[in-house]
């Protein structure tokens, strides 16, 4: 199991590197988002389907490099975990660096559904024909989410967002028995006043995860080989690294868990010591450094 998985590393970490994740991008993983929003309308794969509608948003902004859902599964299953969302931070930063990724993002959708309506699927009169039966003055839909973004270096929480979406309907007639279970991804979903209730929602977290990863800057730097009092890092020109640049050198401690609940409370982090660059590549840079450091170091800038 152990070789497949590092195989299976190697073969995503290779596929990256190829088509150019080093060049300036945070890499960015969105896992399933865990269903919590107790709905009772028929429909399916909530967490899968907000988090695909999330994978979307991120990747319209054009600053990030998103992690093929296929890439996520494979390693999902080779580490034999479930698609519910429902994983620990550590557990998450874990699978984040066996994709190659910075930043790995979880969390859950709260709320998912129809309210104050006779039917719960949602507006389904603008792209159905309906003709006749039920009808429904005032039919409001709402989507709440609340996701977390987790470097995976450190498996700590670098960035929290919540997002809540409302649409309403107008006045319509419906047979409610020829409605069909729609699903996301479907033709016509998009349409649906939850479906754009769910957009609402999704696009207000991704543009406040968006201004929060810019203003935390580029995140832990990871170093890629150490060669004496010199150590290689994966920044580089491309990511407007400088020559001068003096980052600080940590090391993550031990993973901390709640007595009670077995949660993981993430890891302490020790500095050890300082680097300062002395010279940049388009896609790497090298750094010296006086302290005696390990490749599962990270650097951050003082």
């Amino acid at each position: 199991m152990k070789l497949s998985v590092k195989l299976l590393s190697a073969a995503l970490l290779l596929s990256l590197t190829a088509s150019g994740w080093c060049g300036g991008k945070k890499i960015v993983c969105v896992m399933d988002l865990e269903d919590k929003s107790n709905h009772h309308s028929g429909w399916h794969n909530i967490g899968t389907g907000v988090a695909e509608m999330l994978v979307t948003a991120l990747s319209e902004t054009k600053k990030y490099t998103l992690i093929e859902r296929s890439k996520l599964e494979a390693v999902m299953d080779e580490q034999k975990l479930g698609a519910s969302g429902a994983v620990t931070a550590q557990t998450a930063a874990k699978i984040g660096r066996l994709l190659g990724a910075q930043y790995i993002i979880t969390g859950a959708v709260t709320e998912f559904g129809i309210k104050d309506s006779k039917i719960g699927v949602g507006g389904l009169e603008k792209v159905l024909p309906f003709g006749g039966g039920a009808k429904v003055s005032k039919t409001k839909a709402r989507a709440v989410i609340d996701v977390r973004a987790i470097d995976t270096t450190s498996a700590q929480i670098v960035a929290a967002a919540k997002g809540e979406g409302s649409k309403s309907s107008a006045e319509f007639s419906g047979n409610l028995s020829i409605a069909p279970s729609f699903d996301f991804g479907k033709d016509g979903f998009d349409e649906t006043i939850l479906g754009k209730a769910a957009r609402e929602a999704v696009d207000t977290v991704a543009a406040e995860l968006s201004k929060k990863f810019d203003e935390g800057g580029g995140g832990a730097i990871k170093i890629i080989k150490v060669t004496g009092n010199q150590i290689y890092i994966n920044s580089g020109g491309a990511d407007g690294e400088k020559v001068g640049r003096v980052y600080g050198i940590y090391r993550t401690g031990e993973e901390m868990l709640d007595p009670d609940t077995g949660e993981s409370l993430g890891s302490e982090e020790e500095k050890i010591g300082t680097a300062k660059v002395v010279k940049v590549n388009p896609k790497f840079s090298i750094a010296e450094t006086k302290a005696a450091v390990k490749r599962t170091d990270i650097l951050k800038e003082n």
